[in-house]
C-alpha cells in the first residue's frame, strides 16, 4: 500500500476553494448561528418544535414504531460506522491507498468535536424528557442531532469516494439523511430544530473536509514513517547482535561449555565430564587429570591420590 495517499496526490497544499464552496459554507454557518440563537432565545423556531410535538405521531401511528426504531440505527454513529467500515477498507485496498480510511477518520473526528462542543454548550433536553422546547443550559445533549449529522457525513462521504453511479449514491445519501431525521422526530427523540441543526452541521463537515485532509494526511504519513523506522531499527539491531551460544550462568557470569568456571580459561574436558549435568562446575577439578593440548600432564596443587 505504501504511503497513506496516492503518490500523485499532493499532501502539503490545501485545495483552492471555489466561489460556490465559499458561498455555501458561509450561508450554512449563518443559518447554523441563527438556528442556535433561535433555540437559545424564544423564537418561532420553538413554536415549530412545539407544534410538531403536539401531532403525537408516535401514538397515532404505533405500527410504525418498530420499523422506524430499527431504521434510525443507520444514523447512529457507532453501529453505522462499523457496518460500513468494511466498504471503506475495500475502497482503500482497491485504490492501494489509505485515503478513504483517512477521510473517514478525519470526518468523524471533526464531526464529534464540532457537534459535541455545541451540544455541551447549549445543553438542551429532548421531547422524551420535557415538553418545553426552551429547556436549554440544563445538562442536555440533544441539539444538534448526532444521528442526523452522522448520517449526513457518513453517506455524504461515501458519495464523495465512490467512482461509479455517483448520482445514485448522492440521491440515496440525501434520502437517508432526510428520512433518518424525520424518524427521530416521529420517535420524539429530537425536536425538529435539532434535526435541521444536524443537517447543517453534517454539511459543514463535508464542505470543510477537503481543507482538513492535507493536515490529516501529513499526520498519517508521519505516524507511518515513525512506525517503519522503529521496525527498521529493531531489525537492524537483531541482525547486528552476535550469535549467543548456550552457556552456564554462575555468580552473575556466563561460561560457555569448555571454559573454566573459576577463571574462564579454556580447558579440554573429557567426554564423560562434559556429559555430566554438573560438568560446568566440576570441569576445573576434572581437568587436572587430563593431558594438555601438548601432551604434558597438568601440574595441580591438589594431590591426585596415593
Amino acid at each position: 500500500m505504501g504511503t497513506a495517499v496516492e503518490a500523485h496526490a499532493p499532501t502539503t497544499k490545501r485545495p483552492h476553494w471555489t466561489s460556490w464552496q465559499v458561498v455555501v459554507t458561509g450561508v450554512l454557518l449563518v443559518l447554523y448561528l441563527l438556528l442556535s440563537l433561535g433555540v437559545i432565545f424564544r423564537s418561532p423556531v420553538l413554536t415549530i418544535d412545539t407544534d410538531l410535538l403536539k401531532l403525537d405521531l408516535r401514538h397515532h401511528y404505533p405500527e410504525w414504531k418498530k420499523w422506524i426504531s430499527f431504521y434510525v440505527v443507520l444514523g447512529q454513529r457507532g453501529p453505522a460506522t462499523l457496518f460500513f467500515l468494511p466498504w471503506f477498507a475495500w475502497m482503500a485496498w482497491r485504490r492501494r491507498s489509505l485515503r478513504p480510511l483517512v477521510m473517514l477518520g478525519a470526518a468523524l473526528l471533526v464531526l464529534n468535536l464540532s457537534v459535541g462542543v455545541v451540544k455541551l454548550a447549549i445543553g438542551r433536553l429532548g421531547p422524551l424528557r420535557t415538553h418545553q422546547a426552551h429547556d436549554v443550559f440544563v445538562g442536555g445533549n440533544i441539539f444538534p442531532s448526532g444521528h442526523v449529522s452522522n448520517a449526513v457525513v457518513l453517506y455524504g462521504l461515501m458519495a464523495m469516494i465512490v467512482v461509479s453511479h455517483r448520482r445514485a449514491v448522492i440521491v440515496a445519501a440525501v434520502f437517508l439523511s432526510v428520512t433518518i431525521g424525520a424518524g427521530t422526530v416521529y420517535l420524539d427523540t429530537h425536536w425538529f430544530s435539532d434535526v435541521v441543526g444536524g443537517w447543517i452541521a453534517g454539511g459543514l463537515v463535508l464542505l470543510t473536509l477537503p481543507w482538513i485532509m492535507p493536515t490529516a494526511e501529513r499526520w498519517v504519513d508521519t505516524l507511518l514513517a515513525r512506525a517503519r523506522a522503529a521496525v527498521e531499527r529493531r531489525r537492524a539491531g537483531r541482525s547486528e547482535s552476535p550469535a549467543v551460544t548456550p552457556a552456564f550462568r554462575s555468580g552473575g557470569r556466563r561460561y560457555a561449555p569448555g571454559r573454566s568456571a573459576v577463571q574462564g580459561k579454556v580447558t579440554p574436558v573429557s567426554p564423560a565430564a562434559s556429559s555430566h549435568s554438573f560438568a560446568a562446575t566440576m570441569m576445573s577439578f576434572d581437568a587436572r587429570d587430563e593431558p594438555t593440548t601438548r601432551g604434558n600432564p597438568r601440574n595441580s596443587p591438589i594431590p591426585s591420590g596415593p
